[in-house]
């Protein structure tokens, strides 16, 4: 069963002795998001478990452990102490794709059924609804929905894998140390021309006042580039890396490493999303994107201020863009840097989806200053973008030269780097 640990000050405990035997945690779980931190900082700000009883302060193990901790909306810290895989049943036993299928599906079947040369459009029928109940069956599995006002930390160098993390239509969440790697999807879905995947490592949607700092995010030893082809089209494994949608707000993402994913961080999820429409505040600021291939990040509605990460593209054999400007978006990048691999050009930083003007100053491309947005509108002169956007960045720190940053960046961000040992 999940621990409780009773941590009674937010102030960090003296360093124990040697000879004791309980153990201390340094207190991660009692922090809360520094005032002008970003957007989750508005608005009365993101505290997340910081409050919590000494009842509702846990550490988990197992993927139950895990589950049960998060649940509910009462505050509560929760302190990840191993390596969980989702696909693993209680008694510990590893659970396979095939485990999850049901009513008939395999994927012999399913390729049989809908191939092309004799199937025009989107799967439908039995057999695409055993694959829609093989994939609940999954989701019921990986899925992990957590509950308003819990801090979620990793102690030490931990991962959870498999997993998808779920906030959905809550408040107040923080999420730290931790590295959230390959959702696998084992049922993707023929759409008629493409392969559609259903999970991402982390999701918020629908919810505000959320903090996700010093996380890992990648695809695990499942590279989509490494995956077969059907039908002509790749076979895709990965959905989101990070999204950011249906009216989500007041969000910090900060100190975070981000490695070799396509669709990687969407923010707002349609065109037609009005409703997002004052919403989808967004702060991106310290993180390292490593070979993002798109989206770091694609912004539809949303406000998004983009400052002091460094990005890091090693070849051009799938890289398509980093910023992409869709309708009625606002990105304000500032003093970010670019390592591009040789042969991508400044223009290709920024791609249109619709959108009218990205707001951009101080970015470094390959060791020198260069206005990426000036590279993009003499390159694309039909889709030009205007210098100004009419959203605001919201809170921030200060913003650093972005050379100074990108050391910063580079020696810090990601998980495992925050001070949550266990000592004796």
């Amino acid at each position: 069963m999940a621990t409780s640990l009773a941590l009674s000050s937010s102030v960090p405990a003296p360093a124990p002795h040697a000879t004791d035997r309980n153990p201390i945690f340094t207190d991660l779980g009692r922090q809360t998001l520094a005032a002008g931190d970003g957007w989750a900082s508005a608005d009365g700000g993101t505290t997340g478990g910081a409050n919590a009883a000494p009842d509702d302060v846990h550490k988990v193990s197992t993927r139950d452990e895990l589950a049960a901790a998060v649940a509910g909306n009462e505050p509560k810290i929760v302190y990840v102490e191993q390596h969980i895989n989702a696909n693993t049943a209680p008694d510990g036993t590893p659970i396979a794709c095939e485990d999850y299928a049901v009513d008939g599906y395999s994927l012999d079947a399913y390729l049989a059924a809908f191939d092309p040369a004799h199937w025009t459009g989107q799967a439908s029928g039995p057999l695409e609804d055993a694959r829609k109940a093989s994939s609940a069956n999954q989701r019921k599995q990986i899925r992990i929905n957590v509950g308003a006002n819990t801090t979620i930390v990793g102690l030490g160098d931990v991962q959870l894998t498999g997993f998808t993390l779920n906030i959905d239509g809550v408040d107040n969440v923080l999420v730290r140390n931790l590295r959230l790697s390959d959702a696998y999807d084992c049922f993707p879905g023929w759409n008629g021309d493409t392969w559609k995947t259903e999970w991402d490592n982390l999701v918020v949607s629908g919810s505000t006042h959320v903090w996700l700092d010093h996380l890992t995010l990648d695809d695990g030893g499942t590279a989509d580039a490494e995956q077969p082809e059907y039908f002509g089209e790749p076979f895709l494994r990965h959905d989101g890396l990070l999204d950011v949608v249906r009216q989500a707000d007041l969000v910090t993402i900060s100190w975070s490493r981000m490695v070799g994913h396509d669709k990687s961080l969407l923010w707002g999820n349609g065109d037609g999303a009005t409703g997002d429409r004052g919403r989808l505040r967004v702060t991106l600021h310290h993180n390292e994107l490593i070979d993002l291939e798109q989206r770091a990040p694609r912004v539809r509605f949303g406000q998004a201020h983009v400052y002091n990460n460094v990005y890091r593209v090693t070849s051009t054999d799938r890289y398509q863009y980093s910023w992409g400007v869709g309708v009625e978006s606002s990105i304000i990048a500032r003093n970010n840097t670019f390592e591009l691999a040789a042969g991508i050009p400044p223009a290709q930083v920024i791609r249109n989806f619709g959108g009218t003007g990205i707001d951009e100053e101080g970015t470094w491309v390959n060791g020198r200053r260069v206005s990426v947005l000036d590279a993009y509108n003499a390159a694309n002169p039909v889709e030009s973008l205007a210098p100004e956007v009419s959203g605001i960045p919201g809170p921030h720190l200060p913003i650093e030269p972005a050379p100074a940053a990108q050391e910063r960046v580079e020696r810090g961000a990601g998980s495992g780097q925050l001070d949550s040992s266990v000592t004796h």
